[in-house]
């Protein structure tokens, strides 16, 4: 673009400024070196205009084109902010140079196409290449796959390694589609069953248990809410079960995409646990002041803006929260506009719809019928009894002939749940029916005292039953110190006639007790008690310690039984018409979003309009869209095969689990701070190939599998390691160790003593069932302990005991790839620890059971079942020799402990 330059003046105004001859020298000289290209301090960057336009950490743009004087640039140059001094060293800008600025935005900040030409799109966020592979002619060659890889090796001056042999493949095969290994039968070498034996392996219904672990990881998904509380949500596991269940039966990708954005919209409720995968603090830990319920509410919306980007876009989007990205071509503007997208979305727990909604609602019904007639049962018993009617569930009220009284008082001698006594108020009223009034008050002189009272977060003091806040927020109960046996007693402020008594119940109910009116002459009465009162339904005392006025043991015994039929009933009822529950994401009408000043929630700049990042588009919704038509448009979005990231990401990520690292190294970075692809025509032709197979990750898998990229042995060799020792030319299959849960899924299968149940509530690694006190691990595990680790409760920030040191995820952060750590202590895990002694003594007893008792035949059976193959003579000699000497738990240890078995070769 030319401009006139700074002499020629338009006929209707001033002169105009060239950009690059009156206003880049200026900031080339002042500006650049610490707001340009290579360094932005403050998030600021001036060499652009769309970085001048979106500002910097401070959250206002630099420059308003159009108005100098509303610009944040010419304020700091001019000396109008006294806080920032620009430069911050050497002489200010001259009154010229200045002025020269002013002219510039005034006219509209125009600045040279050529200088935006400069900055090409970055490779991942350009269309697919519609790739052809190379035309090599090779019998090596068995897909294109290949032909990319070849293509590559031999310009490195490479070749190809062997094929592996059958029973490695089949290993191979098995550990990365499965995290099992084969089951020990030793397989003839047949190499034309490879592909027949892809296919079993992606039908069965292991495959999708093996790669939903690697999505959990992905999105940092756990049953707990992290923090300092780290609080169950026991209702977390369905979105684990979604997830397998959709990967088994093979849900197009792009389908995939929606059930977790908008799964709610469809009857897919599970698959929205997705959105509410991290972290995220409780009501109840955040504070009730605007500036807390704000900060809490965009963490929570953070999180989740994390979870999307980072799965199914690979970008860091979360970097945009406080300034614009430092790297990639993301606005801060665009972090909100994407936040607006969710501003509906709530953490909590939702009822699922569908088929097993519908079969709860017919058992509700079911139980229903069942409670009625219990409960007509208890009432026919209460009438030929003679009992009154049972307490109501919250407040009481005791009526009794007009007394004198100056004093009361309640003994309570049990409590429901065999808990502490408790009461949140305590009212005597007077008789006089015209002027009737609370007489139990601190503020009429009456006073409270009790058999102990408990300090806790705030006092349990018996003052609080006479403070006359009945409905308050800051109301607060007496709870007693221990559970068993209480009193308080409220001496009134001057005597009175009184006729009845209101008492509030606490977290646990009085269901035994006694309330006795005190005369001015010091006699006690009692006026009223549970002794002829019809058992309440929380009252759970045992049998040999309830007694009632008049009714012999028998009645009792059969009273207490109704009431426990009945007590257990409703508890069924209550949980079946609720329906089943998924922690999932709840949805609301959507919030107003705004752009916040560095991140500050309490700094709201301009309102923003729900909407993706500009460089990938537009989402094309109505501002004013219901909350989750904005997740619909986005799911779209997404799965449209011309979005860039899409299908690159997704398919980097498979790759990556079958050979160790993706075509790009860093999974869920592909912007600029990311690698680069080490084949990116391979990952373009596997991309669109994705999306032409109907978006199948099994066709994608078996694609790879069948490749002879995949199918090459594992054996090093030192000329290739020489030009390529990290095998990113994939000049051989990379082996690697294997992770924490298919290392401990193997190793029960080994033994006999893998439980293949699914589905449902996991096992506990953990003793300790939450709060603020850490997790104790468990050393020894029953048959349910022995499922697949993926079923195991997924506890944030908590290693598991044994396994943990296997680069297990806590998941406190979204993990795309395993750390792989050789640390003393796995070593130590995997021979001493208590859960591998005792498999090492099931692998034992099967072996025994299968070889008889000759060392010999022993060595070799264990092989067989632990490595898949037959013993050397040498390797049976050895094993067979310890097997006589230490036993053969010692030859499980041992082969627990080889490379053969802990390394995917």
């Amino acid at each position: 673009m030319n401009s006139p330059s700074v002499g020629a003046v338009d006929a209707t105004g001033p002169p105009m400024v060239d950009y690059q001859r009156d206003v880049q020298p200026i900031l080339a000289q002042h500006c650049f070196s610490c707001h340009g290209a290579t360094e932005q301090e403050s998030g600021l960057r001036l060499d652009e205009r769309s970085r001048l336009l979106e500002g910097g950490d401070w959250g206002e743009p630099a420059i308003v084109p159009g108005n100098s004087d509303a610009s944040f640039l010419i304020r700091v140059v001019a000396g109008k902010e006294p806080d920032l001094q620009m430069p911050p060293e050497g002489e200010p800008l001259s009154a010229a140079q200045v002025d020269a600025l002013r002219a510039w935005i005034d006219q509209g900040a125009v600045m040279p196409d050529e200088h935006e030409a400069d900055h090409p799109q970055h490779w991942s966020l350009q269309p697919l290449s519609a790739v052809v592979p190379p035309e090599i002619d090779d019998p090596w060659i068995a897909n294109p796959i290949d032909a990319f890889v070849l293509a590559r090796l031999r310009a490195a001056g490479l070749e190809p390694s062997p094929r592996a042999a059958p029973r490695v493949l089949e290993r191979r095969v098995s550990l990365t589609l499965h995290g099992l290994p084969p089951k020990g039968e030793v397989q003839p070498e047949k190499p034309s069953s490879h592909e027949a034996l892809v296919d079993s392996l992606l039908a069965s219904p292991r495959y999708g248990e093996r790669w939903a672990q690697h999505w959990l990881d992905v999105i940092r998904w756990a049953e707990t809410t992290g923090y300092e509380t780290n609080s169950a949500r026991p209702r977390a596991w369905p979105y684990r079960d979604w997830l397998i269940e959709a990967l088994n039966r093979d849900l197009p990708y792009n389908q995939f995409i929606f059930e977790q954005l908008a799964g709610d919209t469809v009857g897919k409720d599970a698959a929205t646990g997705f959105l509410v995968a991290g972290p995220a603090n409780l009501p109840g830990q955040v504070g009730k002041d605007e500036e807390s319920m704000r900060q809490a509410r965009q963490d929570e919306l953070d999180e989740v803006i994390r979870t999307v980007s980072g799965a199914f876009l690979g970008l860091t989007m979360g970097c945009a929260r406080c300034h614009s990205h430092k790297f990639d071509p993301i606005a801060q503007r665009d972090y909100y506009s994407f936040q607006a997208i969710f501003a509906g979305i709530h953490y909590g727990e939702r009822r699922m719809r569908g088929a097993e909604n519908d079969r709860w609602t017919e058992r509700a019904i079911e139980v229903k019928k069942q409670l009625d007639g219990a409960l007509q049962s208890l009432e026919s018993m209460r009438t030929n009894f003679g009992l009154l009617p049972a307490l109501t569930p919250h407040q009481q009220v005791e009526k009794f002939e007009p007394i004198v009284a100056d004093a009361v008082r309640m003994e309570i001698r049990e409590s429901s749940n065999r808990g502490r006594a408790t009461l949140y108020e305590f009212e005597v009223w007077s008789a006089d029916q015209a002027t009737s009034q609370n007489v139990a008050l601190a503020s009429q002189g009456a006073r409270a005292t009790a058999s102990s009272f408990a300090l806790e977060n705030q006092s349990r003091h018996p003052d609080n039953l006479i403070d006359g806040l009945l409905q308050h927020d800051d109301r607060f109960p007496w709870i007693a110190n221990t559970a068993g046996p209480a009193w308080i007693e409220i001496e009134l402020g001057k005597t009175g006639v009184i006729d009845r008594i209101v008492w509030q119940r606490g977290s646990e109910f009085p269901v035994d007790y006694e309330i006795k009116v005190r005369s001015p002459a010091g006699d006690w009465r009692t006026v009223a008690d549970t002794s002829r009162r019809m058992l309440h339904q929380e009252d759970t005392r045992p049998v040999e310690i309830v007694t009632l006025q008049g009714i012999d043991a028998t009645g009792v015994e059969s009273l207490v039984a109704q009431l426990a039929r009945t007590r257990d009933l409703a508890s069924d009822y209550d949980r079946l018409s609720a329906g089943p529950q998924v922690f999932a994401a709840v949805a609301r009408a959507a919030e107003p979003s705004y752009r916040l000043k560095r991140g500050d929630p309490m700094q709201r700049l301009e309102e923003v309009e729900p909407d993706v990042p500009d460089v990938l588009g537009s989402l094309k919704v109505d501002p004013l869209a219901d909350e989750s038509e904005r997740r619909v448009a986005l799911a779209r979005h997404l799965a449209d095969p011309n979005n860039p990231l899409t299908a690159r990401v997704m398919v980097n990520r498979i790759w990556q689990h079958h050979f160790g690292t993706g075509l790009v190294r860093t999974p869920s970075d592909l912007g600029k701070m990311g690698s680069d692809p080490s084949h990116p025509e391979l990952l373009d032709w596997l991309a669109r190939e994705f999306v032409r197979s109907g978006w199948s990750l099994k066709s994608l898998h078996r694609l790879i599998l069948t490749s002879s990229t995949f199918c090459q042995s594992h054996e090093p060799r030192p000329a290739a390691l020489a030009v390529d020792a990290d095998c990113r030319l994939l000049w051989r299959f990379p082996p690697r160790r294997l992770e924490a849960e298919a290392l401990r899924d193997s190793i029960l299968q080994v033994s006999g003593k893998l439980n293949l149940e699914s589905s449902g509530p996991g096992f506990d690694f953990f003793n300790q069932s939450g709060g603020l006190s850490d997790y104790v691990p468990k050393e020894e595990f029953d048959p349910a302990g022995w499922r697949r680790m993926v079923y195991a409760k997924k506890i944030r920030m908590q290693q598991v005991d044994v396994f943990g040191a296997f680069d297990c995820p806590d998941a406190g952060q979204m993990t795309a790839k395993r750390s792989r750590s050789i640390t003393p202590v796995q070593a130590l895990n995997l021979l001493n620890s208590t859960f591998v002694n005792r498999q090492a003594k099931f692998f034992a007893e099967r072996v025994r059971s299968l070889a008889g008792d000759a060392p010999l035949e022993q060595a070799t059976r264990a092989m067989e079942l632990a490595l898949g193959r037959t013993p050397t003579e040498e390797e049976a000699r050895q094993l067979a020799s310890l097997c006589e000497q230490h036993g053969l738990e010692q030859v499980g240890r041992v082969l627990f402990n080889t490379n053969e078995f802990v390394f995917l070769q």
